[in-house]
Parts: C-alpha cells; sequence; structure tokens
C-alpha cells in the first residue's frame, strides 16, 4: 500500500544574536518562531517576509529555518 503525505502547518524561526558569550566569545542565539505558515506558502514568499520580519528585530539574524510536519499514512 502506497504512503500518503499529510502536510501540515510549518514553523518559521528567525535566529537572532543577542550578544556574546564573555567567557567562551561565541554568539549567543535566541530563536523567534512564527507558527501555523501554511503548507500552500512558497518558500520565496516566506523568505520575503522573514526578511521583513528581521528588519523590524532589534537583534542582528544569524539564520532563517523553516520546519516544515507532515503525516505519513497508509
Amino acid at each position: 500500500m502506497p504512503v500518503l503525505i499529510i502536510p501540515h502547518d510549518s514553523i518559521l524561526q528567525l535566529r537572532l544574536v543577542i550578544g556574546t558569550d564573555p567567557e567562551s566569545s561565541k554568539p549567543i542565539i535566541r530563536t523567534k518562531s512564527f507558527n501555523r505558515v501554511k503548507d500552500t506558502a512558497d518558500e520565496q514568499d516566506i523568505f520575503d517576509v522573514a526578511t521583513q520580519l528581521i528588519s523590524l528585530q532589534k537583534y542582528s539574524l544569524d539564520e532563517i529555518r523553516l520546519n516544515k510536519s507532515a503525516q505519513l499514512t497508509s
């Protein structure tokens, strides 16, 4: 029996550098998450929205992540 993939809403995450650890000199990262990103949304559109959201943030960007979720069933 073939496997069916049922997509669920995704999570957009902005990883922000909020400072530097004085002991290790490594960046301190915090994540800002935006839930319920529709599975039908185009990745370019999601990236464009993320870019606009970054311009509203106080801290600098480390990376943009998109976590997709799906259910596998038969």
